[in-house]
């Protein structure tokens, strides 16, 4: 034992002067590393002249810009470049060029192997011209021709709605929108600059792209859509149980000049747990999706609220909607808090309600003309982790009930197209009215019970007789026309809704041939007004089918066509559809809840893998 120990000892000994050798050597090595990385200061324009004038040169997006005296020769200028010695440049200095009909590009080859380009812009003084126009480091491409200027700008360069460009104009000129500021290029804008004498303009108009971030647009397999989650980087398949797991080829859908790793289409085992997939997009940025596929029926019924839980909820209209269908569909049922939305919790949902109402008790949201996603949380606003994994459940098949104030959310979606910021108009589809739209909305008291509020469905409401469908079984209708829903004393009121699409459909407004107009233009299903109007005008309720099958001619091209889930919408308006009573008595609640459960079940049986 005595000798193994000394013997450990010695290779202890030697392992440590071997280590120090090792380190010595490598030390030594890295003293007489070569660098070959070439000098990019020898590819540099050192200066620019023209005359006796020098041309400002910005090195960090390679451009030149100067400005000659008023009525100079653009068509034939002669530069003196000056460049480093070991430097050559083309176009030569001294060659004569035509700087009339824009920037011309200068390349500077360095014998080290460096190189460099520069965009060289020369207006006359007084001359409305753009010289430079760059956002970031990302420099834009002139053409002085058709007046346009294309900037391509990092998936990581900030948001295209707020965007800061810096540029250059010709001295003796202004310009109506000051270098620096920052604008919204979610769609092109224009730069109108003048010349000092106040007769000549140009106007450019300047177009920004943002090259997309690595990232998967769909995942499919065996016609099963994924449920993308692009924030974590998490994808969940819930196939049919029974299926073979160890054998699956994905299809993958990816933006523009973006590659994965596994391909599409490579067969792959899912039966031992995820698998992760690599995305590269053009900037060699990389994002990693882990994959798992799941081998379940999609069988629950879900609430979506916005507390950790159903008895911490303070609206008392989501609370009462929550127990309610807790208790009518038991180990059917799960509820998950809006803002822990995933692809793994919400993999096993086939339907869920999203429903909160609260005026009365004033949670801060509100909307207004230009912006309805304010009655979101920020959870359910487009571009959030949660409302992409909706959106993406919804296409891959799930079914929504959207009531009361978050209606906008299909809007986040992608369901239906609009923009608030922007004014009415073909393929804008924004809501006409704003009532009660502050975050305390309207409180009605002692509202008298004769004063029902309720479904106008008489046939003139919609385009055609409605009243037979499954969302109205064992429920009777009023005159033969209108649902009861609501005549508690006390109600909470808000009127934010689409009341009629003037400027937007034609016709727009308020016939049954308006509302089939409106149903062939979105796929979707109309379902009465409110109780007392006695023609089409007003969308109380309405079913957004299905896109991924058969759209009419009129269907509108903005809509995604891959939407596999229906989404069943009651305005947020008063048709009535409150929960709770606030201290009264509501004489139809059994309507509410017959007409939820049916609206339910309905979605719950279409069987969208067909």
């Amino acid at each position: 034992m005595k000798t193994i120990k000394k013997q450990l000892s010695f290779f202890k000994i030697a392992a440590a002067f071997f280590a120090i050798a090792i380190t010595l050597f490598a030390c030594s090595k890295d003293d007489n590393f070569n660098d070959n990385v070439p000098d990019y200061t020898e590819s540099i324009v050192q200066s620019f002249k023209v005359g006796n004038k020098y041309a400002d040169i910005n090195h960090t997006i390679g451009t030149i810009t100067m400005t000659l005296p008023s009525g100079s020769d653009l068509k034939h200028v002669a530069a003196e470049i000056k460049i480093p010695d070991s430097a050559t440049i083309l176009p030569a200095s001294g060659t004569t060029l035509d700087f009339s009909s824009g920037p011309i590009t200068f390349e500077v080859k360095s014998t080290n192997g460096a190189h460099r380009t520069y965009t060289a812009s020369i207006a006359a003084y007084g001359n409305p011209k753009m010289l430079s126009f760059s956002i970031g480091d990302k420099k834009g491409v002139i053409d002085e021709t058709k007046a346009t200027i294309d900037v391509e700008i990092g998936s990581q360069d900030g948001s295209l709605s707020n965007l800061a460009p810096t540029f250059v104009i010709a001295e003796g000129t202004t310009v109506d929108v000051a270098s620096g500021v920052a604008r919204d290029f979610t769609a092109p804008k224009m730069y109108t600059i003048l010349s000092n004498n106040g007769y000549t303009a140009k106007q450019y108009t300047v177009a920004v792209k943002q090259i997309k971030a690595p990232s998967i647009d769909s995942f499919v397999i065996n016609g099963t859509v994924g449920i993308i989650d692009n924030t974590a980087g998490s994808i969940v398949v819930v196939m049919s149980p029974g299926t073979n797991l160890s054998s699956l080829s994905p299809v993958i859908t990816l933006p523009a000049d973006q590659t994965v790793s596994p391909s599409s289409g490579v067969n792959q085992d899912f039966s031992k747990g995820a698998v992760q997939y690599v995305v590269t997009n053009k900037e060699k940025l990389t994002k990693s999706y882990s994959v798992t596929v799941q081998s379940i029926a999609a069988t629950k019924y879900a609430f979506l609220g916005l507390e950790d839980n159903i008895s911490s909820l303070k609206d008392d209209d989501a609370k009462a909607a929550a127990t309610w269908m807790q208790a009518t569909y038991g180990t059917d049922f799960k509820y998950i808090k809006i803002a822990d939305i995933s692809a793994q919790n919400i993999g096993d949902v086939k339907v869920a309600m999203l429903y909160y109402l609260t005026p009365k008790e004033d949670l801060g949201f509100s909307a207004t003309a230009t912006d309805v996603s304010t009655m979101l949380p920020a959870a359910l606003r487009t571009g959030s982790s949660q409302a992409q994994v909706l959106k993406s459940w919804v296409k891959g098949g799930g079914d929504m009930l959207i009531a009361g104030d978050p209606n906008p959310f299909i809007f986040s979606l992608g369901r239906v197209p609009a923009n608030f910021g922007a004014a009415r108009a073909p393929g804008n589809y924004v809501y006409s009215e704003f009532g009660c739209a502050g975050s305390n909305g309207c409180y009605d008291t002692g509202k008298a019970a004769d004063d029902i509020w309720g479904l106008g469905m008489r046939d003139a409401n919609n385009s055609g007789n409605r009243r037979g469908h499954a969302i109205f079984k064992n429920l009777t209708f009023e005159n033969g026309e209108y649902l009861p829903l609501q005549n508690s004393a006390n109600r909470e009121v808000r009127l934010i809704w689409w009341q009629h699409f003037d400027g937007i459909l034609n016709p727009s407004c308020c016939g049954s041939d308006a509302a089939a107009q409106f149903e062939k233009t979105m796929t979707a299903v109309k379902f009465g007004t409110l109780r007392h109007i006695g023609d089409a005008f007003g969308y109380g309720a309405v079913e957004f089918k299905r896109t991924d099958l058969t759209n009419d001619a009129v269907f509108d091209s903005q809509i995604p066509k891959d939407f596999k889930g229906h989404v069943f919408v009651i305005s947020n308006t008063i048709v009535g559809y409150e929960w709770g009573s606030n201290g009264s008595t509501n004489t139809y609640q059994n309507n509410i809840e017959v007409f939820t459960k049916n609206i339910l079940d309905y979605l719950y049986g279409l069987d969208n893998d067909k």
